[in-house]
């Protein structure tokens, strides 16, 4: 019987990754009752491997320009706007999801407003995913490394809408939870149900990335003193560069 959920993927060039993705949604012990893909202005074969590759009912929305600052929160509350029963399952294309991704954390949803999958990366992957995926055997000492990194969950979708939905933000999946809590809603990470990223990691990609994170986590309002010490524990020394170029930008337009 399927699970009473909507599955978005939100994608943007991700032929590399999205057949692999969605495969693992269709293999699900319950299926979703629908899956939207949003294929975000995408210039590689993402739409025609996702077309031949979803099933009848699903949604495919090609988005050819964005309205938000921050496309990927867009993505997701287009989503969120099209989604149907009582859950949206957040799944990234480029996110490998175990067979009882759905049916364990759907498990959940009388008591937690969202609920994660412990996302790690794929060490198949080269020699930098295998450095990272050992260094994240450290999250049993570090808790802090277990924050969800939003890929793969699954939310309330009437939370959602008490909410406002998804916001223009750098970061909306921990935006999400922010909020969530705000209204005293409980959200939670199941450390029993691993996903892994299936992205190639490179040098020219962290470094980007963790400086937008650390964008983020200032846009978010995280002090200062946190995201030293995240900077420092999990070392990722340009997540901190990232956070005090945003303050600087933040001065700037106050001045």
């Amino acid at each position: 019987m399927p699970v009473n959920a909507t599955v978005v993927v939100c994608a943007h060039n991700e032929e590399a990754c999205i057949r692999e993705a969605l495969e693992a949604i269709l293999k699900q012990s319950t299926p979703p009752i629908l899956i939207i893909l949003v294929a975000d202005r995408c210039t590689d074969r993402t739409v025609q491997i996702s077309r031949a590759l979803l099933p009848k009912g699903s949604i495919l929305l090609e988005k050819g320009r964005s309205l938000w600052k921050n496309s990927y929160a867009e993505n997701l509350e287009i989503g969120r706007r099209n989604a149907i029963g009582e859950l949206l399952a957040i799944i990234d294309a480029d996110i490998l999801v175990p067979p009882r991704f759905l049916e364990r954390l759907s498990a959940f949803y009388d008591g937690w407003a969202s609920v994660s999958a412990l996302v790690r990366t794929d060490p198949r992957r080269g020699w930098l995913n295998k450095l990272v995926s050992f260094w994240e055997r450290s999250y049993v000492l570090t808790p802090m490394g277990k924050e969800a990194r939003g890929g793969a969950r699954i939310v309330s979708l009437k939370a959602l809408g008490d909410i406002g939905g998804f916001q223009d933000v750098m970061a909306p999946d921990t935006d999400l939870d922010i909020r969530l809590r705000q209204r005293g809603l409980r959200v939670r990470i199941d450390p029993g149900l691993v996903a892994l990223h299936l992205r190639r990691m490179s040098l020219a990609r962290s470094i980007p990335y963790q400086i937008k994170a650390g964008r983020a986590r200032r846009e978010l309002g995280v002090s200062s003193r946190r995201t030293l010490a995240h900077s420092i524990v999990r070392v990722r020394p340009f997540v901190l560069y990232g956070y005090l170029r945003e303050s600087l930008r933040d001065r700037v337009r106050g001045d």
